[in-house]
């Protein structure tokens, strides 16, 4: 029987599942074997959820596309450790329908994980952005959970800064989703993805830029005045953007979910400006919502984007060759 060919983004797949790893066995350290249990129930959710419907592509199941299990396995990483079972199984299953609506394997628009993780979040709030405190170890099974707390953005929506140090955000030693705390391990994987060529800069430094500049430009604090001078109150200021990067999902979103080729533009320019779209909405949604994965919903906003952005971008490219044709024959006329 001959061997399904690897698709163009199986590299990118594959290293993604290893970077959610390190992520996942950090997650174990802090709450016990739940979160590899969630782990395998999105896993097998995504397989058989793929051998049910890429059929209907003509294809069939192909167990060389890992799309669906990477998928799932953010999914898993952007939940709390507390999640139950059946919203994992959901939000995963809401992920492959994402993807398989539009035609399977590089063909969706909108990334399948924030679509999963948003419809799973919207569904149930109180399951999906409520959390346990690192260190307590959770049953595998049973509905029985100890006191869940709501994730820092809360905290930032209202004006106000968390409490956590720095070290307990560099370890992932707080309260939020089991995979994005732990700054120390996402900034790791994302240098491993750029060194495999997967991390686009022109798209991840814009996004970024924003994330910082707006909070430094406008930081949302009660404690300042509305309307102040980027030079004061800068040990304020300084510590607000500890948070903006290190706490909540804006690190993770940006290097585990951002990078998606399908979903991403593919010029330069393009991503560039995608970046930026990115950046505002991500920004926006922490501002005015306490979804501690508002990077989700704002992968859903800018998706709508990157296809008209690269034909802008191939019309402008072409209207500047043009330009520069016709001075070059005009100065040999």
């Amino acid at each position: 029987m001959p061997t399904a060919a690897k698709t163009e983004n199986h590299r990118y797949y594959a290293d993604l599942l290893w970077c959610c790893a390190p992520l996942l066995a950090l997650s174990c350290w802090y709450y016990g074997a739940r979160p590899a249990a969630l782990m395998l129930a999105g896993q097998a959710t995504a397989f058989l959820a793929d051998c049910l419907l890429a059929p209907l592509h003509g294809a069939g199941q192909r167990g060389s596309e890992p799309s669906s299990a990477c998928f799932a396995a953010l999914i898993v990483l952007l939940m709390p450790a507390s999640v139950p079972y059946y919203v994992v199984v959901a939000a995963v299953l809401a992920a492959v329908l994402a993807k398989e609506a539009f035609g399977g394997a590089g063909h969706y628009p909108f990334h399948p994980a924030a679509v999963g993780v948003a419809v799973a979040g919207l569904s149930w709030p109180q399951q999906v952005f409520r959390y346990p405190a690192p260190g307590t170890v959770l049953p595998v099974w049973g509905s029985e959970m100890p006191a869940l707390t709501a994730g820092m953005n809360v905290t930032l929506a209202a004006g106000g800064l968390p409490t956590a140090t720095t070290t307990n955000l560099l370890i992932g030693n707080v309260e939020g989703p089991l995979g994005t705390g732990a700054a120390l391990v996402v900034a790791a994987c994302g240098l491993f993805l750029l060194l495999r060529g997967h991390l686009r800069l022109s798209m991840f430094i814009p996004y970024v830029l924003v994330c910082v500049g707006l909070a430094w430009l406008f930081p949302p604090l009660n404690e300042l005045p509305r309307l102040s001078l980027p030079w004061q109150y800068i040990y304020q200021r300084l510590y607000l953007e500890k948070y903006i990067l290190l706490a909540g999902s804006t690190l993770f979103g940006g290097i585990f979910l951002a990078s998606e080729p399908v979903t991403q533009p593919n010029r330069t320019a393009s991503r560039v400006v995608y970046g930026l779209l990115l950046g505002l909405a991500a920004t926006a949604f922490r501002y005015y919502s306490e979804y501690e994965t508002g990077i989700c919903f704002a992968l859903l906003i800018a998706g709508a984007f990157p296809e008209w952005l690269d034909r802008v971008s191939r019309r402008a490219e072409s209207v500047r060759l043009r330009r520069k044709e016709a001075k070059r024959r005009a100065r040999t006329e």
